[in-house]
């Protein structure tokens, strides 16, 4: 699995377009065994902005735009407010659902998309983001494939974040982080906790902690999965790095 992770990175990583990440995107879906995916970029007032890429059912799409459904999307305001992944079954617990918000869900597996496993993506100073991975019909989702959807969402939504903003003219220098901050980065990249990582470097897992802090500071994030995917993305890490744990296991 973690090999088509790769595969996926380098060809979202060199998409000339934000319809090439889509087609890579999609493959990636079902290679995963999810039905759909759905990447936007939101804007105020529960809205979806300009940077927007899905493969739901066009029938479902046109029915959203003609209704004026979006605003009324739980998943959408959910994602507002955590910052790990969910799926969609457990939206009661994220939040308490409205008539309207019960009867979007209602509708959206009536067309089929029966359950969704959403990431957020959360730049601070920008929009709020997401990557929702669904499934049709009555299937579960694929819970092995879970911890590669996040990553995938993540580096889809990166790529089409930096696509975005070459278009605009824009192109912030990366940040540098330090080479401790690298050190603790590749561990927890390697999937090492605090206390692991600490261990293997001399350092407590406190401090463990406060360099991984600092690091996600750097880059604006708030999880590590997208630091992970933002270094990788500006070659401060490499695939090699994260491998070489695994590679000595076996």
């Amino acid at each position: 699995m973690f090999n088509s992770v790769q595969t996926f990175v380098r060809e979202v990583r060199t998409a000339p377009s934000l319809t090439d990440i889509g087609l890579v995107l999609k493959d990636a879906t079902r290679q995963f065994r999810f039905d759909h995916f759905a990447l936007a970029q939101q804007s105020a007032a529960n809205r979806l902005g300009s940077l927007r890429l899905s493969d739901s059912p066009d029938a479902w799409v046109e029915r959203l735009i003609a209704n004026d459904m979006v605003a009324h999307d739980p998943v959408l305001l959910a994602c507002e407010r955590q910052v790990t992944p969910f799926a969609w079954s457990n939206l009661p617990d994220l939040l308490p659902l409205n008539p309207r918000q019960r009867q979007y869900m209602a509708q959206a597996r009536a067309a089929g998309l029966a359950e969704g496993y959403t990431v957020p993506i959360h730049i601070p100073g920008q929009a709020s983001g997401l990557v929702s991975f669904v499934v049709a019909g009555n299937s579960p989702l694929p819970e092995d494939s879970l911890p590669a959807a996040q990553y995938l969402a993540c580096f889809a939504f990166e790529a089409a974040r930096r696509l975005r903003l070459a278009e605009t003219g824009a192109n912030p220098a990366a940040p540098r982080l330090t080479q401790r901050q690298l050190d603790c980065l590749v561990l927890a990249a390697r999937g090492k906790s605090n206390w692991v990582a600490g261990q293997l470097l001399g350092l407590s897992g406190d401090t463990v902690h406060k360099y991984l802090e600092a690091a996600k500071q750097r880059y604006g994030v708030s999880s590590r999965t997208e630091l992970v995917v933002r270094a990788l993305f500006d070659g401060q890490i490499s695939f090699a790095d994260v491998m070489g744990d695994r590679r000595q296991d076996g």
